[in-house]
């Protein structure tokens, strides 16, 4: 692995993306949100951050990471890349990486916009960056099946309705359907986000959110690998 190439390809997709209004969309729609609720007196500023975060990793790990892969493909520029030696494993790092400086930039933009305090930004932020990375391997696995980018925009759909399910299921009032919103990871991380505002450390509130949110890691990773190899980057 050459990081002098993958610093390159780092330069080159940040310049491109930000040229795509499409791409654009998914990353600035989380802020916008933001600030309307942060307006609002009636919503609490810890579950407005939670909130959004939430909208943030289900869009940007997702869609953008799935978008950015399938805009290569679709202009042919991945196969480019890998005939003048550059490899397959330094283009997903490199897409891997602006999607993730995303994540940081939105989740950073989103927890001074809705006025927490400082106390617990660290902690907030790194949460945030490890459910992130919990879920961009899904993103990667929508740009390898994806053709183009509107197909990549119709695969990743299931994937952010999925994430985005417990906003709706906390809705519902349904037990069963709780428990089972439970176990996906942006549920895990806004069940640690209550956690660190009620100051309540428990396995229960701590412990088996952090294991939620360490399965869906390898869950995903195992699904990338699975597919890269029937798929490959370049097909």
């Amino acid at each position: 692995m050459r990081f002098y190439k993958i610093k390159a390809l780092l330069k080159l997709g940040l310049q491109d993306l930000l040229k795509n209004a499409n791409v654009l969309i998914y990353i600035i729609l989380p802020i916008g949100f933001a600030f309307l609720y942060s307006s609002m007196d009636t919503m609490p500023k810890d579950f407005c951050f939670a909130l959004c975060v939430l909208l943030s990793l289900a869009m940007v790990p997702v869609a953008l990471m799935g978008t950015v892969i399938a805009e290569e493909k679709e202009k042919n520029t991945l196969r480019t890349l890998m005939l003048n030696d550059v490899k397959a494993s330094e283009i997903l790092i490199a897409k891997a990486l602006i999607c993730l400086i995303f994540v940081v930039i939105n989740n950073i933009l989103i927890y001074y916009i809705c006025g927490l305090s400082l106390t617990n930004f660290l902690t907030y932020q790194l949460i945030g960056l490890f459910t992130g990375l919990a879920i961009i391997f899904f993103g990667a696995v929508v740009g390898l099946l994806a053709k183009n980018q509107m197909s990549a925009g119709l695969l990743s759909m299931p994937f952010m309705l999925l994430l985005m399910a417990p906003l709706f299921i906390s809705m519902l009032e349904s037990k069963v359907l709780t428990k089972l919103s439970s176990l996906l990871p942006t549920d895990a991380m806004m069940s640690l986000f209550t956690a660190i505002s009620a100051t309540k450390y428990t396995f229960k509130s701590v412990g088996i959110p952090i294991i939620v949110i360490a399965s869906w890691f390898i869950i995903s990773y195992i699904l990338f690998n699975i597919v890269y190899k029937k798929v490959g980057l370049d097909n």
